[in-house]
């Protein structure tokens, strides 16, 4: 699978994600593009783009992508922080399909105020119901 690193994750992150192929926005010359622009050349390279940007689920529309999202919510992007959601992001890779977009929580602090600011998919989903 060919995965790539949004500018504001660690590059050390890398080695835990052996078979699997990553690059990082930086190494192509991309870290300067909006996420409209980055979304558009890199769904021709790559099957999953990985970042902690929580915005992009209502900037861009993902489900027409031929690529998948997976946003990594954390407090902050420092390579600790981030680490203990590699399990589930390596589950996620394994059933990950293109046009899916997925936030990995740090702890379910952060999941219940992204609900209640009205970010990501799980939002939508609980203003649709209520």
């Amino acid at each position: 699978m060919q995965i790539l690193f949004d500018h504001n994750l660690p590059r050390k992150l890398r080695r835990h994600f052996f078979p699997h192929q990553v690059s990082l926005t930086k190494e192509l010359g991309w870290h300067q593009f909006s996420n409209g622009r980055l979304l558009s050349l890199a769904q021709a390279e790559f099957d999953v783009l990985l970042t902690v940007d929580a915005n992009i689920y209502h900037q861009q529309n993902v489900a027409l992508c031929s690529m998948a999202v997976i946003v990594l919510r954390v407090y902050d992007n420092r390579y600790e922080s981030i680490v203990p959601l590699l399990p589930e992001v390596l589950d996620l890779l394994e059933r990950i399909k293109p046009g899916e977009i997925h936030y990995v929580y740090v702890d379910e602090a952060l999941r219940q105020s992204d609900l209640r600011r009205g970010k990501g998919p799980d939002a939508n989903n609980q203003q649709s119901q209520g």
